[in-house]
């Protein structure tokens, strides 16, 4: 799988993990709208824009063009938080740090 491929299937993977609108996800991002939707759609951006993606999100650059299992370790990430009934009850700060750790554990399990 390309680089671009990549990026775009890694960053739809985690807005949706995040569960954010295209919007949503843009504010975070801090870039335009119709920027982001371009960047999903086909993952040709420039490097600027990259990184300023990658920043934003906490994820380094090179796991977001470079790790084509990404969003499968997002989708599974994801799968294992929404069986977790606690998951539910946290704050969505907390929930965002728990996803982190569990990703992490993904991480190491799919190595």
């Amino acid at each position: 799988m390309d680089k671009q491929r990549n990026l775009a299937k890694n960053l739809e993977a985690i807005r949706k993990v995040n569960g954010q609108s295209l919007a949503e996800f843009a504010k975070e991002t801090g870039l335009p709208k119709s920027t982001l939707q371009s960047v999903r759609i086909s993952g040709n951006t420039t490097l600027d824009t990259a990184v300023k993606i990658s920043e934003s999100l906490g994820i380094p650059l090179d796991s977001l063009v470079g790790d084509d299992r990404l969003a499968e370790k997002i989708d599974i990430t994801e799968h294992m938080l929404r069986t977790i009934d606690w998951f539910r009850t946290l704050s969505s700060s907390e929930r965002e740090e728990v996803a982190l750790h569990f990703q992490k554990i993904v991480e190491v399990i799919c190595k």
